[in-house]
């Protein structure tokens, strides 16, 4: 059950510690209780918030939260709207912190306005936009080999595990990639499937008008190589209810079976649904959302799609966790923001979060 934490009710813990130009009349926080990892909120001290120069930030704001066991956690925040502490339950240690990223880079399409091909201005942007969020942990879908070759030399720190939905290798055709600082975790194995009938060669099946693969990676900590976790790159095919509910119960029981539900797995994915679709109700019941479960979120409405106009705007883009702590969730659905001749990166905004676990 949801319960709003009034600011009358903040109001000795906030005078605590805060500096002298934090706005107490924006103060609303929102306490509630979730399945998600965390911290429990009656741990938690005092709350502080603070104006900083943050590089890009819209309302440029720290959150401080002090737990009674004086450890403090920050939050860059975007706006004091987007602010909600959930009650979590604390796992026994924490050993690794990572940012996951959720993009649909858009295939390369030269028929297109030149403002919309990835050679003409996009390919820049986006390796702008990836050196400045800076993730450990990039999924990619509609990724063409042309444009995998230039992000693999563009971004040297990363490498790259993918696969084509169509199985062909030697193609330029679309991929899905897993891109991973090299410097921060190692593969320990991988693999792929369809959603069909026959998951384990390029196929469709059901309503399906378009094969789509999804890979999995096994990821573990370079200084301990017992720390594992999963990370899914996922693209479900559009417009077909029947093939989609099969996808969501091929990645659970997939999740199942490779994590034995007690190692950490994060699912990223253009899932072309709503959150809101009922579709998706076998996932949100085996997983957590990053958007409805984050300690900072964009909100789990937030737009993902643009179309490449304004007035096709949709949330087709997630991020689903097991196991693990998130955060912050966002998206990064800004116009114009890595290059001034560059209005859209892509049809669709990236989001990331940060995760612990």
């Amino acid at each position: 059950m949801n319960k709003i934490i009034s600011l009358i009710a903040f109001c000795l813990a906030l005078a605590v510690g805060q500096a002298q130009n934090v706005q107490r009349n924006l103060i609303s926080i929102g306490m509630k209780d979730t399945t998600a990892v965390g911290f429990l909120k009656e741990d938690v001290q005092k709350i502080t918030t603070q104006k900083v120069d943050i590089k890009d930030y819209l309302d440029n704001w720290l959150v401080s939260v002090m737990l009674k066991d004086n450890t403090e956690r920050q939050f860059k925040v975007h706006s004091l709207d987007k602010v909600q502490f959930s009650q979590f339950e604390v796992p026994s240690s924490t050993t690794m912190s990572l940012r996951i990223m959720q993009f649909n880079i858009r295939e390369d399409k030269q028929e297109e306005p030149e403002y919309n091909t990835f050679t003409g201005v996009r390919a820049a942007a986006i390796q702008k936009m990836v050196s400045e969020i800076n993730p450990d942990i990039i999924c990619l879908q509609e990724c063409r080999k042309t444009q995998a070759a230039y992000l693999e030399k563009a971004l040297p720190e990363y490498s790259q595990v993918l696969f084509p939905k169509d199985g062909n290798t030697s193609n330029g055709g679309q991929r899905d990639v897993v891109m991973y600082k090299k410097n921060k975790v190692r593969v320990a194995s991988w693999d792929k499937f369809w959603f069909s009938e026959t998951p384990n060669v390029s196929s469709l099946s059901w309503d399906a008008k378009t094969a789509k693969v999804t890979l999995w990676v096994q990821f573990y900590d370079p200084n301990d190589r017992n720390k594992r976790f999963y990370v899914y790159c996922t693209h479900f095919p559009p417009s077909a209810p029947e093939a989609m509910g099969h996808a969501v119960d091929m990645i659970i029981s997939s999740i199942q079976e490779k994590t034995g539900g007690t190692l950490p797995a994060f699912l990223c994915g253009d899932l072309n649904l709503n959150y809101t679709n009922a579709i998706l109700d076998p996932l949100k019941a085996y997983m957590n959302h990053a958007a409805s479960t984050a300690l900072v979120s964009d909100g789990v409405q937030a737009i993902t799609y643009n179309g490449y106009r304004d007035t096709n705007l949709k949330t087709l883009d997630h991020i689903f966790y097991r196991n693990a702590i998130v955060e912050t969730y966002h998206v990064d659905n800004y116009q114009y923001k890595y290059a001034s001749n560059c209005k859209w990166i892509s049809d669709h905004y990236p989001l990331y979060s940060d995760v612990r676990f």
